[in-house]
């Protein structure tokens, strides 16, 4: 029988044993603890120091984030005295055609100048692909520079009574030609035909066809009250839009809404965007050398592929020389979709004739002869899927024409902290840039609750 004494001793031991199981236990969870710390911060050192190079970093939870979807992460970079250096920013942004630009942008703590620029690697087929080369040329124009971001454009003049419009670069002399792959709902077809001639656009033409060939054209039907729009008839809205470009030249300075809608150019009511698109499209189109003639053949070959019969053959060319074809049955051809099944995009009928040709996307900002990999995957013409903002463009020029529009990324122009001019012959890849910067803005502004006046 275990005596009193024999008790006290077993419990004495029980209970340091216990004690020491729990030091134990919570020893090796602080060091497994800081084990794990140390391999997230290993991982944090290998993709962060290339945009700032700070001790450490800590992952911010905020509420706000879920406002931004295109951010993925952002950070805290802390130096080794624990005080802040900065912010980085890992998201992913869309280009004005639709592809996916996945970056990391670092800004200040202080001032939230913008610190490093750096792009993440994306396999993805619709990655909006910027080269090496062109984008330290991007990171010249941007670091050191305070968020938010806008473009002072420069004019450009020659001497041909064209005065002080804007030049929009790489554009190739030629008649150049896009239409919708697909019909709308009233079976029109929109299509735009534009001329360009030292450099100018000079001619421009938006209506639409119908599919049902006893119909009138749009433009034709709306002056015999067969197709009714809100304010003026649509023919009248076609040709103030179309002037309106040749006025200034370059299609974002149209101003075009998340609704489609614009603004700024009078008399016009009704939604811009297949004009927007196809003028984009049109001018993707200049920029490869691909003229309407070419965009002919290409056509061709699409309905060759499916079909196996060009569009003579098929009967789908009406008295004016246009494919009258929705493609609208054969979505396949034209749209890109993401890993989830999901419509990303749309590819232009240049992108479709290289992709079944199986050659690459014809450079739009160089010869298009040049085969350099790098950058014939940076551009392509297909017109998809564009961001909820306006574009705002600086003249730099006139107090009258300082500003173009009032906004950029749904920003006011009156809180811009930072001009810049875009890269020569890279304003998409400056513009998808500048886009992230100004959404990594938008972001913090939430998240710090700051009051802009």
């Amino acid at each position: 029988m275990m005596t009193h004494t024999q008790l006290k001793t077993l419990i004495t031991e029980a209970v340091l044993l216990f004690i020491l199981s729990i030091a134990l236990v919570i020893g090796g969870y602080f060091v497994s603890s800081e084990n794990a710390n140390k391999r997230l911060q290993n991982l944090y050192h290998t993709r962060f120091d290339v945009v700032m190079n700070s001790a450490s970093y800590e992952k911010v939870n905020s509420k706000a984030l879920n406002s931004y979807p295109e951010i993925k992460g952002v950070y805290i970079g802390y130096d080794a005295d624990g005080a802040p250096d900065g912010y980085v920013l890992d998201l992913t942004v869309k280009s004005l055609y639709g592809q996916d630009l996945s970056m990391l942008v670092a800004l200040d703590y202080e001032n939230t100048r913008i610190k490093g620029l750096a792009l993440n690697d994306n396999e993805d087929e619709n990655a909006f692909v910027i080269n090496n080369s062109d984008m330290e040329l991007i990171k010249d124009k941007l670091i050191g520079k305070q968020i938010p971001v806008a473009f002072v454009k420069e004019e450009k003049t020659d001497d041909n009574d064209n005065g002080d419009k804007i030049m929009v670069p790489g554009l190739k002399d030629g008649v150049y030609y896009a239409q919708r792959l697909y019909d709308d709902r009233n079976r029109y077809i929109d299509y735009v035909e534009m001329e360009i001639k030292n450099g100018y656009i000079t001619k421009v033409k938006w209506d639409a066809f119908s599919t049902d060939k006893t119909n009138h054209d749009r433009s034709e039907a709306s002056l015999r009250g067969a197709y009714l729009v809100t304010g003026l008839d649509w023919a009248t809205q076609s040709y103030n839009v179309c002037h309106a470009l040749l006025e200034c030249q370059d299609p974002d300075r149209l101003a075009m809404k998340s609704d489609g809608t614009t603004d700024i150019v009078k008399g016009v009511t009704c939604d811009i965007r297949p004009f927007y698109d196809l003028v984009m499209e049109c001018i993707e189109n200049s920029r490869a050398g691909y003229d309407k003639e070419k965009y002919m053949v290409g056509l061709d070959m699409i309905l060759l592929h499916l079909y196996q019969k060009d569009a003579e053959d098929l009967e789908y060319i009406n008295d004016d020389g246009h494919v009258v074809f929705s493609f609208e049955k054969t979505p396949e051809i034209y749209t890109v979709y993401n890993n989830d099944n999901v419509v990303t995009g749309y590819l232009s009928v240049m992108q479709i004739e290289a992709k079944l040709r199986g050659n690459t996307i014809p450079d739009s900002k160089n010869n298009a002869d040049q085969k350099d990999q790098d950058d014939n995957n940076r551009n392509g013409s297909g017109v998809i899927d564009y961001d909820a903002s306006e574009d705002g463009l600086n003249s730099g020029n006139s107090s009258d024409d300082q500003i173009i529009t009032n906004s950029l990324d749904d920003l006011p122009m009156s809180e811009m902290a930072s001009f810049i001019e875009p890269v020569p012959e890279r304003y998409d890849q400056t513009r998808t840039v500048v886009k992230a910067c100004n959404t990594c803005y938008k972001f913090l502004k939430e998240y710090l609750n700051w009051k802009v006046t």
